[in-house]
């Protein structure tokens, strides 16, 4: 049987770990793959629920009163940004003029491509970007008969990111990102219902891949900046909204996030997973609602369904 002191010692240990974890994920480090350990910082946060209770019931009520102290300082630290999100949604008012429905998935190359691509057809949506796309191309006659224009994998060798859309795409242009050299940037413009609007996809690497993500959300805002007017920004960025290097990004560009952040990875933790895919918008366009797909279709990821509305000018 375990006696009360070691019971309290071991819950201190854990103490220990859950403030290290909490300071690492809270200050900036310069660690490389700390993106994805600040996306789990509310899955992280949550474990100090149960500390603190095992440190009260083994007799350190003043340890467990500090898990509570370290767990909603983590909190409102990480709520702090998708507070700032929200202030640049409420900026964005009047009526709307027009609906804009967006599809985004990371359909991954996977053997139940047939599933994912009726998937987006069935959906119809006005705007589809896709990552991991070769795992579509064999369908994309098919696609077409839904959204007949499409931006990337013309080389099925390097086929990656794809925009499929319902009106034709302007000026479209493909990225090349560092230190990978992989097309992880796409961006297009187009006009809906009258209204031009430029769509980007992205795709970074996994943020444990020493610097490369950094470099490639460095380079997508670099580049992105260059682009006027109205924009809609999506894809899978392997990092939360409110991871440090994110919320740069999200301010740099003045991007407004949607309602809220559905999971879509991993699939099997449904929405106690984490959203590592995103959509935002800039200028009078504002997401209305958005849903991640009840099914992954054979990819580790859930799709995103959003709808858009352009609203007036103040």
């Amino acid at each position: 049987m375990i006696l009360t002191a070691e019971l309290r010692g071991m819950a201190t240990a854990g103490l220990l770990a859950f403030g290290l974890a909490l300071v690492l994920v809270s200050v900036p480090s310069g660690v490389p793959g700390i993106e994805l350990l600040q996306s789990l910082r509310f899955h992280l946060a949550a474990l100090g629920v149960p500390l603190a209770i095992l440190l009260v019931l083994s007799g350190a009520r003043w340890r467990g009163l500090l898990a509570v102290v370290l767990m909603l300082a983590s909190v409102g630290q990480g709520a702090q940004p998708i507070l700032d999100g929200m202030a640049r949604r409420d900026a964005v008012t009047g009526a709307t003029l027009a609906n804009i429905k967006v599809l985004s998935f990371n359909v991954l190359a996977n053997r139940e491509g047939r599933a994912a691509a009726d998937f987006i057809i069935s959906q119809a949506p006005d705007i589809a970007v896709t990552m991991e796309t070769s795992g579509i191309a064999a369908y994309f006659d098919d696609i077409a008969e839904v959204l007949p224009y499409r931006f990337g994998c013309t080389d099925r060798q390097d086929c990656d990111l794809a925009i499929f859309s319902r009106t034709p795409l302007l000026d479209p242009q493909m990225v090349v990102m560092y230190p990978f050299q992989r097309q992880r940037l796409a961006f297009a413009g187009t006009v809906i219902d009258g209204v031009p609007v430029t769509i980007a996809a992205v795709h970074l690497s996994k943020p444990y891949f020493d610097e490369a993500s950094w470099m490639e959300l460095n380079r997508a805002g670099r580049v992105l900046s260059r682009v006027e007017g109205r924009l809609i920004v999506a894809g899978d960025f392997n990092a939360a909204a409110w991871s440090n290097q994110m919320v740069e990004l999200s301010a740099a560009l003045d991007l407004a996030p949607p309602p809220f952040y559905p999971a879509t990875w991993p699939v099997r933790a449904g929405a106690l997973g984490v959203p590592i895919d995103n959509m935002f918008t800039r200028s009078d366009l504002l997401i209305d609602t958005i849903e991640a797909a009840p099914n992954s279709y054979g990819s580790n990821h859930r799709a995103l369904l959003a709808g858009i509305s352009l609203r007036a000018a103040p």
